[in-house]
């Protein structure tokens, strides 16, 4: 399976995109695109046109009662009082130890030293 890219919500830290980038993945930020204040809907669409998986904070994007037509998303549920710093760390240790399999074709909750993947149907 080819390596995932990726599509970095505007709630994520600036330095996100760069941290995820320096571990080779192909990464976007929203705020990149002229879509900082985008609906949820509008970087879900754009995100399955460019065949992107979504990283974001969000826990909407968990809702796929919601949004049926899905891209995949990393939704890291950490403290609210992280810092970029520690909040990249633990996105970038989740990417490093996760198959590019896992990372696709899923809603991926990552906490502190764990994730919950819940797969997509085809």
């Amino acid at each position: 399976m080819h390596k995932p890219k990726f599509l970095m919500d505007a709630d994520m830290p600036r330095s996100s995109a760069i941290a995820v980038r320096s571990l080779g993945f192909d990464t976007e930020d929203v705020r990149d695109l002229g879509m900082r204040y985008a609906k949820d809907q509008e970087i879900i669409d754009y995100a399955l046109n460019a065949g992107r998986v979504v990283i974001t904070r969000d826990l909407d994007y968990g809702e796929i009662l919601r949004y049926p037509q899905h891209p995949g998303a990393i939704i890291l549920r950490l403290p609210t009082g992280f810092v970029a710093k520690e909040v990249n760390e633990a996105l970038l240790d989740f990417l490093s130890s996760a198959k590019n399999d896992v990372l696709q074709q899923a809603i991926i909750i990552v906490e502190l030293g764990r994730y919950r993947r819940r797969p997509l149907k085809a």
